[in-house]
């Protein structure tokens, strides 16, 4: 089932974008350098928040290791009941109800 004829050319200001963050659309504008600074200034803290947070938390190389093993060896074996209770946690909590 054809949705388009092939002999229809293609719109290149739908495909491509624009360059200079120009809007060719009527009624809308490039969005303002301050703001777009504002949020890049955002991101760049959260990322520095992360980045503290990831370097603080610790976790045993050497388990990783053998987990690592057992799964190229075909020896590790995942209990699906407890996946399944963590997901079914993290899906509430996202949700906004108490576990």
């Amino acid at each position: 089932m054809k949705i388009t004829r092939t002999s229809e050319p293609t719109r290149v200001d739908r495909t491509q974008p624009s360059k200079g963050g120009s809007s060719k659309a009527a009624g809308t504008s490039a969005q303002p350098a301050a703001s777009s600074q504002a949020q890049s200034a955002g991101a760049s803290s959260r990322l520095t928040q992360l980045e503290a947070q990831f370097s603080q938390s610790s976790f045993d190389a050497g388990k990783v290791d053998q987990i690592r093993s057992a799964i190229s060896e075909g020896r590790y074996q995942v209990n699906a009941g407890v996946v399944a209770d963590k997901l079914l946690a993290s899906a509430s909590q996202l949700a906004g109800y108490k576990a």
